[in-house]
This record gives structure tokens, sequence and C-alpha cells, in this order.
């Protein structure tokens, strides 16, 4: 069924997941962006998962929650990260829709998104701006 995003509300919860960042995922990601560096280790070992392959999850589940469509416009996005995580980590992503209007034919929706480790410690904060154009609206009358 798809997503009437007129109906979507300023503070709902929009996307809900918990992952585990596991080497696959961590491999998944650095081959998406070409990353052949080597993951920094800690002094117990363990390898530091890039900051961006938690932003990367994140956005995962908005983007299947939210089922945004092709021709969607990703025209911003800021990410604050708080606390490294280590491959292996499991985390708890959650978005909540923080603005949702229409002007020009567009609709402009800004999502937040908390990232927090298996301790619930947030480790990353972000906020995403997405336009989608009016041929792509579901149940628009605003």
């Amino acid at each position: 069924m798809a997503v009437d995003y007129s109906k979507l509300t300023t503070g709902q919860i929009v996307s809900h997941h918990t992952y585990q960042l596991d080497e696959d995922m961590v491999g998944e990601y650095l081959g998406a962006v070409k990353d052949v560096s080597d993951l920094p280790l800690r002094d117990d070992g363990r390898r530091l998962a890039p900051p961006m392959s938690m932003a990367a999850l994140s956005l995962r589940g908005v983007v299947q929650d939210l089922q945004i469509p092709g021709g969607t416009l990703h025209v911003g996005q800021e990410f604050e990260f708080t606390k490294a995580v280590t491959v292996g980590s499991t985390l708890e992503c959650e978005a909540t829709l923080a603005q949702n209007s229409v002007r020009g034919g567009m609709r402009i929706m800004v999502v937040t998104s908390t990232v927090r480790d298996a301790d619930g410690v947030e480790v990353m904060f972000g906020k995403s701006t997405i336009m989608l154009p009016e041929d792509l609206l579901s149940g628009d009358d605003d």
C-alpha cells in the first residue's frame, strides 16, 4: 500500500529498525563508496565502523518505510556522530518527521534520525530534507 504523505504528521515516528552492523553490511557500504582503506582498530583489536555506514543504515529504513519513490530529490543532510562504533555493533535507528509541507508543487519533508547503540547511548543524530515532485504525491489537497 502506498504511503499517503499528506497524512503524515510532524512528530510522528516514520521508521524504527534494529540492525547489526556486521562485516557484510560494512563491506557493502565500503564497496558502494569505493573505499579501499583499512578500518582503524581499537586498542582491544575490534575494527571501527565508518561513521557514514551508520547514516546509511538509518536512511535505509526511512527510504524503505516511507516508500520513497524514484524522482525524489534529497536536497540536504546533516549528521553528527557522538560516539564511535565497532563492526558487529547492534544499532537502533529511529526516524521522526520534523516537517511535512507543500510549496510550489513540491512536498518538502524533513526527517530527523537518531541512532543508539545496544546500551541505548546515542551515537548519531541526523537530519535529511527531501522533496517529492507534485506528480509523485499521493492524496494531497493542501
